[in-house]
This record gives C-alpha cells, sequence and structure tokens, in this order.
C-alpha cells in the first residue's frame, strides 16, 4: 500500500526566509552557536521538479489545497557544483493539512548525468513510470525546471534541533517542452528550515530574528516557477 511507503517525519518543520544578501553573516552566526551536521555539514542540492502537462501540483500549491504533493529529482554535489554524487534519489513529499510525508527511492541516474542532460530527454520520463510502478501516483509527470541552491546543515546543541540554512538558490534550466525558455537566475532570498519537536524557534536561536529572520511558507518551487513565467510573459 502507499501508506506503508511513506516516511513520516515525526517533527515539526519551521520556514523562515532573510535576504540572500545577509547569507555568509548567518554562517558566521550557525557555525559559532551551532554544532555542524555529522553526516552532511555542508554542500550544494539540485533538484529537478516534475509536474503534469496541466501543472496540477503547482495549482495544488497555489490553491492552498488541503493534500498538496511535489515530485523533484534530486542529487547532491560539493559547494562550487563541480563535483557530483554517483547516486540520485526520486522524491515525492505529500501534504496532508498540517501533516507531511515522503516517498524516496533511488534513481537509475547519476549526479554527474543529470547535472548535464538537457531537460526535455526523453531518458527523464524514465521517473514517471517508475512512480506510477510504485503506486504513488497514476498520471504522467514530466521535467519542468532545476532548483539548485547550497546549504549548511547545523544541530542546535540544547533542543538537538536540525537546522538547514538555503542559499544563493539558482534556477539554471528549464524544460523548454512545458516553458518557453528563461534565462537562469538567482533569488534574491534565502531560507532557514528548522526541523524539531518545538513547534516554534528554539530560544538559543532567537538572536536570528535580529538579523531580519522572518516567519514563512517560502516555496522555492512556487517562487521559481512564478518569475520563470514572470520572465516570458
Amino acid at each position: 500500500m502507499l501508506r506503508d511507503k511513506l516516511q513520516k517525519p515525526a517533527v515539526h518543520e519551521i520556514k523562515f526566509t532573510i535576504s540572500n544578501s545577509k547569507a555568509h553573516q548567518v554562517i558566521r552566526w550557525l557555525t559559532h552557536q551551532c554544532m555542524p551536521d555529522p553526516e552532511f555539514p555542508e554542500g550544494a542540492i539540485s533538484s529537478i521538479y516534475y509536474d503534469t502537462r496541466n501543472w496540477r501540483f503547482m495549482a495544488e500549491k497555489d490553491n492552498s489545497d488541503y493534500l498538496k504533493m511535489k515530485i523533484r529529482l534530486r542529487w547532491y554535489s560539493d559547494l562550487t557544483l563541480s563535483k557530483h554524487d554517483d547516486v540520485s534519489f526520486i522524491e515525492a513529499k505529500f501534504k496532508i493539512g498540517n501533516r507531511r510525508e515522503k516517498f524516496r527511492m533511488e534513481s537509475p541516474f547519476s549526479g554527474k548525468w543529470l547535472a548535464g542532460v538537457p531537460l526535455h530527454s526523453t531518458k527523464l520520463l524514465e521517473i514517471s513510470r517508475l512512480l506510477r510502478s510504485q503506486g504513488i501516483i497514476t498520471e504522467e509527470v514530466f521535467p519542468v525546471f532545476q532548483i539548485s541552491y547550497k546549504r549548511f546543515r547545523f544541530i542546535e546543541p540544547l533542543t538537538r534541533a536540525r537546522v538547514c540554512f538555503d542559499y544563493d538558490i539558482t534556477a539554471p534550466r528549464v524544460n523548454w517542452s512545458m516553458l518557453p525558455k528563461s534565462n537562469p537566475f538567482s533569488l534574491q532570498t534565502a531560507v532557514f528550515e528548522i526541523k524539531s519537536a518545538l513547534d516554534e524557534l528554539p530560544a538559543p536561536l532567537y538572536p536570528l530574528t535580529d538579523m531580519g529572520f522572518r516567519k514563512s511558507s517560502f516555496s522555492k518551487y512556487q517562487v521559481c516557477y512564478r518569475k520563470i513565467v514572470g520572465f516570458n510573459f
């Protein structure tokens, strides 16, 4: 059953945004106040997002539907985006009200291959077939555009909250069969996400609000889509 395949996080996820121009200031502060994640302290993340022909997943986000879905093909690189992991992962994220669930499996593609393949390549349609075979989706999905960013991960020592800070968010490529061609661009927003048993910012991290952090439901997928469409219409 689909429910048996989903990973259920037993934590709260809270997001904050700040100007990307303050990214290095934030990283310096977090480095002094938190511990680096012992497994993946830093690196770059790239994702090719998928949607249906009629952009159903984007519409779910825009309409704030009770049930939302997001599909992406993700790989990891060093901070310079020059060295890529051999493996990549297919991820389907579900939001059911306030509850989040996630399906993840290894993909047949290497990170190096994904970093260079055109997004209109028919080989990328294999992801749709794999997800249907797992019962995750019933309709066909297509690659739409890529989002890449740099991420630092920390652990707050007192509460053991897991912290991610994403900055230099870019959308370097689109699938021209789904969207008009777009010039690569960078967002002026950085995103701070915290996962913990608390449903609010842990007290040791309160100083971040003095730097300009603001609580937000920021979606990289939604914001980049709107920027791409705005460039072309």
